[in-house]
């Protein structure tokens, strides 16, 4: 039996043990993957049917009813229509209260059965028990559709825990006029960044580009946050106090920033003033960026995002998953993978600059076939940014504790001016708290 997490995610070991421990679990109710029905055709009508029963499918989306809801109360209407007895019950939760709302919800005994999560807030949940296992109760059919990096985001050991859902890859947004000042080429990696960033600073008085959370950094340069059976941390290496460093260096020069790394909110206040020529972030940010300085949209390119070693960058999942409680497992994997099925990832995508999970989609001509406008360049850079990118994921329960002490090592070496190597001492030891806690 795992531990209780941390008291800084006490609200949620509390959604976890309900999770597991209310409803009724349909332990049972896996189809057999030998009859596999087509991965849109769900089986829940036929199951209905022999049954004699009705199914109601709670359906728990996040921030989506203000601009979608048309759209997914047509998908739900069809839906019905194909599956006779079952309905489908759409609430919508703000962000912030997903958490809060769904211990209420359980602890009321009225789990849902289907609740959009993001990929750190889903592993915590699995590492407790409380989500179904995908790769034991789906059929192969409907596993089968999804791009397998991003099927493999939910995973820990043998098991994945969501279907991906709707991906976000980083592309970056960069001042045409800035680079234009300062006669330097489109950077496509850190250490190039890096090495043009004084100069580019001196000639525009703009940083050339604001780094990303230290926990993604270790991510893109291939250093191991943990070691190979996730039992201890990998990270407190000589590599990353070189890397570390070195980002050190061009801080105490003034000429990229020292605080806030990976804060969207600062870097986009901070390129839309103009102090900034680079920002990485999915293509939807392209419409805020419009609204709110018009003038600097007028002078931006797009290009693949910077990258360090491995040459990836970074995806980040929203997922659907079946908690552990729901008493229709069958029927919510069902309603589950018709929500991210091929079509309809790629019906969504076309309402909102967001990109699909699934291989066939995300291969349909649509996300590149428009690049006569910046929107269009956009889609089609996404399209290109998501061959080499993935949801940077441990594969463990407690991922949001683990960032969060890996960036305290940024924050004390670069923020505060400690000694690099104390700070990754610390930031080491705090790691292997937590993994001790999960034993």
């Amino acid at each position: 039996m795992k531990k209780k997490l941390l008291s800084t995610l006490l609200c949620a070991a509390m959604a976890v043990s309900m999770l597991a421990g209310c409803g009724g679990s349909d332990s049972n109710a896996a189809a057999d993957n030998s009859t596999a029905s087509d991965a849109t055709e769900t089986t829940a009508s036929a199951d209905n049917q022999a049954s004699g029963e009705d199914v109601t499918i709670e359906f728990w989306t996040i921030d989506l009813k203000a601009a979608f809801g048309d759209f997914f109360n047509d998908m739900i209407a069809q839906y019905e229509s194909e599956n006779p007895g079952v309905t489908v019950n759409w609430t919508d939760v703000p962000y912030g209260d997903i958490q809060s709302k769904l211990v209420t919800s359980v602890a009321g005994g009225a789990a849902p059965d289907v609740v959009n999560l993001n990929t750190q807030f889903t592993l915590t949940l699995a590492g407790q028990g409380a989500l179904v296992d995908l790769n034991k109760e789906a059929t192969d059919e409907q596993k089968s559709i999804y791009i397998p990096d991003l099927w493999d985001s939910a995973k820990i050991g043998d098991s994945v825990y969501a279907f991906p859902w709707y991906a976000s890859p980083d592309i970056m947004f960069y001042n045409q006029e800035l680079f234009d000042k300062a006669g330097i080429e489109v950077p496509t990696t850190f250490d190039e960044a890096l090495e043009e960033a004084e100069e580019f600073y001196n000639k525009t008085g703009a940083y050339l580009f604001m780094p990303d959370e230290f926990f993604n950094i270790l991510f893109e340069e291939g250093i191991d946050v943990l070691n190979a059976d996730k039992t201890a941390a990998a990270f407190n290496t000589q590599e990353t106090v070189d890397l570390l460093n070195k980002y050190k260096e061009y801080t105490d020069k003034g000429v990229i920033p020292k605080t806030k790394w990976g804060d969207w909110d600062e870097m986009l206040k901070l390129f839309e003033s103009g102090k900034l020529a680079i920002v990485s972030s999915s293509g939807s940010s392209l419409s805020r960026i419009k609204d709110e300085a018009p003038d600097i949209y007028e002078k931006v390119g797009v290009s693949t995002p910077l990258t360090g070693k491995n040459g990836l960058s970074r995806n980040p999942l929203m997922n659907l998953v079946v908690p552990e409680a729901s008493k229709n497992h069958e029927a919510a994997i069902a309603f589950a993978n018709y929500v991210t099925n091929d079509a309809n990832q790629l019906a969504f995508c076309k309402e909102v600059s967001i990109f699909p999970s699934t291989t066939a989609a995300s291969e349909d001509p649509y996300f590149t076939s428009d690049t006569a406008t910046l929107e269009g360049q956009a889609s089609a850079m996404s399209a290109k940014a998501s061959l080499t990118s993935k949801d940077f994921s441990l594969g463990i329960g407690d991922q949001s504790n683990i960032q969060t002490a890996v960036d305290k090592a940024y924050e004390a070496a670069i923020t505060n001016g400690d000694d690099v190597q104390t700070a990754l001492d610390q930031a080491e030891a705090d790691v292997n708290g937590i993994l001790a806690e999960l034993e």
